[in-house]
């Protein structure tokens, strides 16, 4: 039995140079995304060594401290410098002498991997599941979350030239109107640059939710109840320990079951 798939050469192409083509053709090149190592470092000492999308890095930062508990709030940090190196970016801030302690406790010393977001932990301390916080629970109803889902690839633009590659965050007011979007190779990522302009912009989260494109993990739920946001909604499916988590934490958590079918875990 014959495939109906095809493989095409694309050697000949050089990717730094790719450019979509708007003809369609098979032979047009994608433009493919890069991952690149941002290095944070808090009071001029390095926390962490990230792959990232490189754009909207101060929004990462400033949502990493606040969902990995770092901060509390966006006060507490100043964001003093990102630069470009010629082995990445690094992104400088300043927290609060009184809040210095906690990078102890979520030191990250190894590279940490766009697709996971426990890489570098020290410690099993640090992953304390069991500690996760609580936050009012999410009040949306199916209109305003099947609208926003229906509204999301068009606010996608990387997305879209980079060949669907990236994963997107959003957050949703409680009317369902998407008011911020990030995207990033690293969903985790994505989650802390959406949280991080949340903080940034001052936007009111009552009745809020967060919108992904990606599968559930513990991590997301950690980092949205983290942030003080009520509801979270996914394009893929969850674990069971993030479905735990989210009934622990008072989390309403929509997740898409299958195609074309969502289902309320918490």
């Amino acid at each position: 039995m014959t495939s109906a798939n095809r493989i095409i050469d694309g050697r000949d192409h050089d990717p730094a140079r790719a450019v979509m083509r708007g003809d369609g053709g098979d032979d047009a090149p994608i433009i493919l995304q890069p991952e690149i190592p941002a290095a944070l470092t808090f009071n001029g000492k390095s926390h962490a060594v990230m792959m990232v999308s490189p754009h909207d890095l101060g929004d990462f930062m400033i949502g990493f401290a606040l969902s990995e508990g770092i901060a509390d709030h966006v006060g507490q940090i100043n964001l003093r410098d990102v630069r470009k190196t010629l082995q990445g970016y690094v992104i400088e801030a300043d927290l609060d002498e009184d809040i210095l302690d906690r990078l102890e406790v979520r030191q990250r010393t190894l590279e940490g991997r766009s697709g996971c977001g426990l890489c570098g932990v020290q410690s099993l301390d640090a992953v304390a599941m069991d500690k996760i916080g609580t936050v009012v629970p999410g009040n949306m109803s199916q209109d305003v979350v099947l609208r926003a889902i229906d509204a999301l690839p068009d606010h996608q633009t990387r997305n879209r030239e980079g060949g669907g590659l990236l994963h997107a965050s959003a957050f949703v007011d409680a009317t369902g109107v998407i008011r911020i979007v990030r995207e990033d190779i690293g969903r985790h990522n994505a989650l802390d640059k959406v949280l991080g302009a949340v903080a940034r912009e001052g936007l009111d989260k009552t009745g809020g939710f967060i919108l992904m494109t990606s599968r559930c993990s513990y991590e997301i739920v950690t980092k949205t109840v983290q942030c003080r946001v009520g509801g979270l909604v996914t394009l893929s499916g969850p674990t069971l320990t993030a479905v735990n988590l989210a009934r622990q934490a008072g989390l309403t958590m929509i997740c898409r079951e299958r195609r074309g079918l969502f289902r309320r875990f918490a």
